[in-house]
């Protein structure tokens, strides 16, 4: 453009007069902070385990963002599993972009529990949830995996467990998750009652043995 092009000058949104530069400079500025944005998303992750009573209320802000994002209104209000009665989590993995904004998490809970009469802990993982614009990137597959690595640190953690939509097996199968292939029982309106909303999945931490019969979760599910 000539520089009697660049000196041209117009109006946006009803704003006082800029010159056609200014208003590129302007646009390629805009462009690279959305740009920076997305790279530090994509490249500059940080991961946390965190008690959920420790969490800042910005923090808890982020997560609710995130969960938004997930979950918008109209789908947190549609779905079915909204009168089951939930562990709250214990702990969080969550991941954090440049910004402190969350982009990943997944809850952790700790459970004293019974398998064929049998006294076990169990590493529980839930609220698996990753923001649209950074999902596949691994991100889930990552939190897992420090969740995993949280239970391996505790040393007394039998084995992982989690519940989830039968269009999800393949992708936990992926990273060693295997069907239970019995009853899982959990506690509902202080009652014993086998679960039968999701699927359960289970994957060793420190128990070697196969796991089949019955879990009793001694308490709601996660």
């Amino acid at each position: 453009m000539s520089e009697e092009g660049q000196r041209a000058t117009c109006r946006v949104g009803g704003g006082g007069e800029v010159t056609l530069a200014g208003l590129f400079v302007d646009y390629v500025d805009h462009l690279e902070h959305h740009l920076r944005k997305m790279l530090g998303r994509w490249e500059r992750v940080r991961w946390e385990v965190r008690p959920v009573a420790d969490l800042m209320p910005e923090e808890q802000a982020a997560l609710r963002t995130l969960s938004l994002a997930v979950y918008p209104p109209e789908t947190a209000a549609a779905w079915t599993g909204r009168a089951i009665e939930w562990a709250p989590e214990q702990r969080s993995v969550i991941g954090w972009d440049a910004e402190d904004e969350a982009l990943c998490h997944v809850g952790i809970v700790l459970r004293e529990a019974r398998w064929n009469e049998r006294a076990v802990k169990i590493g529980g993982i839930g609220g698996v949830k990753t923001h649209p614009a950074s999902r596949k990137r691994g991100f889930a597959g990552t939190a897992i995996q420090r969740a995993l690595d949280f239970f391996r640190e505790q040393g007394d953690v039998d084995f992982g467990l989690l519940v989830c939509e039968p269009g999800l097996i393949p992708f936990y199968e992926r990273l060693g998750w295997r069907r239970f292939p019995g009853d899982l029982l959990v506690t509902q309106k202080q009652a014993t009652v086998t679960f039968t909303f999701n699927l359960p999945m289970t994957t060793p931490i420190r128990l070697r043995e196969s796991l089949v019969g019955t879990i009793d979760l001694l308490g709601p599910p996660w």
